[in-house]
């Protein structure tokens, strides 16, 4: 994975608004700050467990942990970290781990600059 350049699409700015509505509907203000927190924990603690994952043998976990972060991603509007882990989660399904490790220790710069849109959004 590249460093994010100025034509990369950080975030889908329809699916932040939409979460946006869902605060103002409901009179609250922190839906959003408390998933990206809660998104922000779960890739803080990916590496170790998708590590975990492939050192007990279960290549179904480590691809399933890709994909959960890929729908998380995507749910909230971070469209190339989205992008980000569904690479991570085609290395994994083709059993190649090294491969999807190196893209997740890649993406670090676009893992910062997508939580902090996120949190600006």
């Amino acid at each position: 994975m590249t460093v994010p350049g100025p034509q990369l699409q950080l975030l889908d700015r329809e699916r932040t608004d939409e979460i946006r509505k869902i605060e103002q509907a409901t009179g609250r203000n922190d839906v959003l700050s408390g998933l990206v927190e809660i998104l922000e924990r779960n890739i803080a603690g990916f590496s170790a467990a998708f590590a975990d994952h492939i050192a007990r043998g279960d290549a179904t976990g480590a691809k399933r942990a890709a994909h959960t972060l890929k729908g998380t991603c995507h749910q909230l509007g971070a469209k190339a970290l989205g992008d980000l882990f569904a690479e991570i989660e085609r290395s994994a399904q083709a059993g190649d781990y090294a491969e999807a490790k190196r893209k997740f220790e890649g993406g670090a710069s676009l893992v910062a600059q997508s939580i902090e849109a996120l949190k600006h959004a």
